[in-house]
């Protein structure tokens, strides 16, 4: 009985598998053989997995009597005989041949018009199990009476020798991923497992494409592994045509590769050996193919070993290239926290000299004077180091050239280095090979890197590029030490002219204020606190906050500090000042956006009693200790101060008796943070719970209360203004 030609597509691998399987018992049961109804399903799912998975598609099955047993015939597509694989724990393939031949009395192939046939007669009586079953069996099937080329002329291709493992292993992983995806392209299609990429079909029909040649080559490895010869000489038989089979085979492998690498399937990405392999023996086989098909002769086939010590040259550049730009990486992290020269020759020399596997570097710069200055050396000793600290901006040494005439300074061997600097015999013994190289930034030349080698050193482009990308990054790290002291230096007088010089008495009240500013201080902050004197002998005070930092900050500091000055000049009422201070942020922010900010401002008045008219526009809260230790949160509110043309600005009234305390801060103080937790309100009451003496203690148990909880690392700036009305006693 024979099937109906079932589809070839491996898509219908489930189904016809199936379908078979059901066939096999049903004939079994017509031929009077119920008995091998179990063995003759288990044959013919293997033998149809088979065809599906390596012969190009199932085309039909047969099951016919043979004596007292059954002849299962399952035909596919490819006329090349089946090969069973290397037994190995990696090797997904090959166990439905091996499972065959164990319940199999025989089994074996015959070529057919289109195709082959697989068969395997059952008995109920197995052939005696794998061990009979080496490979022999297998490989007579491949004997010259298979025409595996039709019309097509044959090329002999000579590939030479590779280790047998090697060959063996690497087929078998293609046979894996082959195995894997046309079982996943099966289960998409039947709907229980994921979708594939649409492509993926043409990507294993690539791959059934160049299948002569793959199997020819797991035949001779099989042959060879028989034989227990560590290699295995390649030499094949293939059409002009599969040059182009072999290119898209090997186009197919590296786009599966990269789709299990892009799904994490990383045991069906191939191994890099097996890359190695595929990228030489595919390229080597192209070119003989078209060589021959052209006519011209092929050259001399590339040694696999040889091909190796190349693929091992280039990992080893590329790994030096990595390794370098890690370190310039890791030089780069390191400078940016670097505040001194000495700091940015640690990073720098450390890195330098493990990236380039010198003996020593060192790192000089320009002074006023006519000596270098040393910040920093690495691996020389110390005769070394103090003839580089004596050394002068006229020596004949490399670096002092290299600064003198902004060139880099190559020295590659020891007569080299003895013909053009003599200076340097008898200064360093270790020392045959050297380069130094000038640190220039914006058109300045700030001093010279130099590198010492133990042995002769010829600096090519690339590390000449990393030595150079180096210098660079000194450069740029040594301007940056260089000018941060007078950021800082113009930073604190500019924020010091945004504070008053000194604290009015305020009618005999004790008085006090702290600044403190965030991070580097390298920023003007946006805090700001003022107090001065109003009509009718009375009090201004004022603190506030304004939005960013640096000289836009400034600017809008000095606005609003001006503005309040002269507008108590003729007003006394808090709440039409801060209306007034409004309309001049925004037409200030008619030129400029973002002048906005907080502000708490108030008029003190000191008569038989310290009477504070507060007015506030967004900011927080006032504090009042009274003298009974009770403390007080005065929330004023209001909004944002610069952004609506009608603000929101509330009052309020606060009376001070003796012995009690007024606190006005800014947000930098509530917000300080340790681990993410806010110093906050609660921190603030904490402070001003305990007794202070005077307003100049409760401001510093402030700002070391908040300095504390951040561990010294405030995120912004802080400002606080404490007011305190001494006791009738002094």
């Amino acid at each position: 009985m024979s099937a109906s030609n079932p589809p070839t597509d491996q898509a219908d691998g489930s189904r016809i598998v199936t379908d078979a399987r059901a066939m096999a018992v049903q004939r079994a049961d017509e031929l009077g053989r119920a008995h091998l109804a179990d063995d003759a399903a288990l044959v013919m799912s293997e033998l149809v997995t088979n065809a599906v998975l390596h012969g190009g598609g199932c085309t039909g099955v047969d099951v016919l009597p043979a004596g007292d047993g059954l002849r299962i015939e399952v035909r596919d597509a490819s006329r090349v005989p089946p090969v069973l694989s290397h037994a190995s724990e990696t090797s997904l393939t090959g166990r439905g041949l091996r499972l065959v031949s164990r319940l199999a009395a025989g089994w074996g192939a015959k070529a057919e018009d289109g195709g082959k046939v697989v068969w395997a007669e059952i008995t109920g009586e197995p052939k005696g199990g794998v061990a009979e079953v080496t490979g022999d069996d297998l490989l007579a099937m491949w004997a010259d009476d298979w025409d595996l080329g039709g019309i097509e002329p044959r090329v002999h291709v000579e590939l030479g020798d590779v280790p047998t493992d090697l060959l063996l292993a690497a087929k078998s992983h293609v046979d894996n991923v082959v195995r894997e995806f046309a079982l996943a392209s099966a289960g998409a299609e039947a709907g229980v497992t994921a979708e594939l990429p649409p492509d993926l079909a043409s990507l294993l029909r690539a791959i059934d494409r160049f299948e002569e040649a793959r199997l020819a080559i797991k035949h001779q490895a099989l042959e060879a592994a028989r034989r227990g010869a560590a290699t295995t000489r390649l030499s094949l038989e293939l059409p002009p045509s599969a040059a182009d089979a072999a290119e898209e085979y090997a186009r197919a492998l590296d786009e599966i590769d990269a789709y299990s690498r892009a799904r994490r399937m990383l045991t069906l990405e191939t191994p890099p050996q097996h890359k190695v392999f595929r990228s030489w023996y595919i390229g080597e086989l192209v070119t003989q193919l078209r060589s021959a098909a052209s006519g011209v002769p092929a050259p001399p086939p590339q040694p696999f070993e040889r091909r190796l010590l190349a693929e091992l040259d280039r990992l080893a550049q590329a790994q030096r290239v990595s390794e370098r730009a890690a370190r310039l990486y890791s030089v780069a992290a390191a400078l940016v926290s670097a505040a001194s020269p000495e700091a940015v020759a640690d990073a720098v020399l450390n890195e330098g000299v493990a990236a380039l596997r010198a003996v020593g570097g060192g790192l000089l710069l320009v002074t006023e004077a006519d000596r270098l200055a040393l910040p920093g050396t690495v691996g020389y000793d110390e005769a070394v180091v103090a003839r580089l600290r004596d050394e002068s901006l006229d020596a004949e040494l490399p670096e002092a050239v290299a600064l003198r005439t902004g060139e880099p300074v190559w020295l590659e061997s020891r007569l080299e280095r003895d013909t053009r600097f003599p200076e340097l015999v008898g200064m360093e013994a270790r020392t045959i090979a050297l380069c130094a190289v000038p640190l220039e930034v914006d058109g300045r030349r700030l001093g010279a890197l130099r590198f010492s080698f133990g042995e002769a050193r010829l600096f090519d482009e690339d590390e000449r590029r990393f030595v150079l990308a180096l210098a660079a990054q000194t450069a740029q790290a040594l301007n940056r030490t260089q000018l941060q002291p007078e950021r800082l230096d113009v930073s604190r007088r500019l924020q010091r002219s945004l504070l008053p010089p000194q604290l009015p008495s305020l009618g005999g009240l004790d008085v006090a204020a702290i600044y403190h500013p965030f991070g580097d201080g390298m920023d003007v902050g946006g805090d700001f606190y003022d107090i001065w004197p109003a009509r009718n002998g009375r009090w201004a005070i004022a603190i506030g906050d304004v939005a960013g930092t640096g000289p836009e900050a400034a600017a809008v500091t000095a606005l609003v500090r001006h503005t309040l000055r002269a507008l108590t000049m003729t007003q006394s009422d808090p709440e039409r000042v801060m209306r007034s201070l409004n309309q001049a942020l925004l037409d200030a922010a008619a030129v400029e956006d973002d002048r906005f900010c907080t502000v708490i401002f108030g008029v003190l008045a000191v008569d038989d009693a310290a009477v504070l008219h507060l007015a506030s526009g967004g900011h927080p809260p006032a504090f009042v200790r009274r003298v009974s230790g009770q403390v007080e949160q005065v929330h004023v509110g209001g909004g944002l101060l610069g952004v609506f043309v009608e603000p929101d600005v509330s009052t309020t009234r606060i009376k001070l008796g003796p012995g009690d305390i007024l606190m006005l801060l800014t947000d930098g103080v509530i917000e300080a943070r340790d681990r993410g937790e806010q110093f906050g309100l609660e921190g603030v009451e904490r402070v001003l719970s305990v007794t202070l003496p005077s307003a100049h203690a409760a401001a510093a148990a402030l700002e070391q209360a908040v300095v504390a909880h951040a561990a010294g690392a405030l995120n912004d700036d802080m400002a606080a203004v404490v007011v305190r009305v001494p006791h009738d006693d002094g």
